[in-house]
């Protein structure tokens, strides 16, 4: 799964490793960086508006637009890539909503012994590491629209399945775009071939409440 990942970039790295330059447009302040982004936060994230991709911020965990509640939200950070089809959630957004949700990477736990250690998976080349997502639109009590998000997953890379058995759907820069136009099949993230690093952290990340570099920061095991 993918419970937790951090923006430890700036907007002008997005515009320098993505060309984003006119993509943003945020409804929701949010502030980079971010070291220790958690479910319920907001997140940038690229979607399509009638014939244009922007960057906007997103609410993550899906509300799906049917949905009475928002109760929801919490169950539905991940979805996936297997069912995506399949669940009613998810089915007309696999054509009509996609998203990238823009990280720098993502924390997974491992079990050791009696502990669980945190390890940040992150792009061995550049700053910004894409995961492919999914989003909808729901009206809150007071009718305002709430955009949401999901992130999708799927097995673990044999590099990665020792730390957990699932993993986000990571993108390379160049299927940033196929994904959003609905050019490119969910089969076609099943297997990420972008290239990771990995490192243990600290496990002050396991808290929402701590926000800092050395969320992210190495140390020793």
């Amino acid at each position: 799964m993918c419970g937790r990942f951090a923006l430890a970039f700036t907007k002008d790295v997005i515009i320098e490793e993505l060309n984003g330059g006119d993509w943003f447009e945020y409804r929701y302040p949010l502030a980079l960086p971010r070291y220790n982004v958690a479910p319920m936060q907001y997140a940038p994230v690229l979607w399509k508006e009638e014939k244009r991709i922007i960057l906007d911020a997103f609410r993550w965990g899906l509300v799906p637009k049917w949905a009475k509640d928002e109760s929801f939200a919490s169950r539905m950070i991940n979805a996936r890539i297997e069912t995506l089809r399949e669940k009613p959630a998810y089915r007309s957004l696999v054509t009509h909503h996609r998203g990238v949700v823009l990280s720098s990477g993502y924390f997974e736990w491992q079990k050791i012994g009696s502990v669980k250690q945190p390890w940040y998976i992150y792009p061995a080349k550049g700053s910004v590491l894409p995961l492919a997502g999914l989003w909808d639109v729901w009206n809150t009590v007071d009718m305002s629209p709430l955009y949401t998000f999901t992130i999708i997953t799927t097995d673990a890379r044999d590099d990665l399945s020792h730390i957990h058995t699932r993993m986000p759907a990571l993108m390379n820069p160049g299927q940033i775009q196929p994904w959003i136009e609905g050019d490119l099949s969910p089969d076609d993230l099943k297997k990420p071939d972008v290239k990771t690093r990995i490192h243990p952290v600290s496990t002050i990340v396991n808290s929402p409440g701590h926000d800092n570099p050395q969320c992210i920061r190495q140390t020793e095991l």
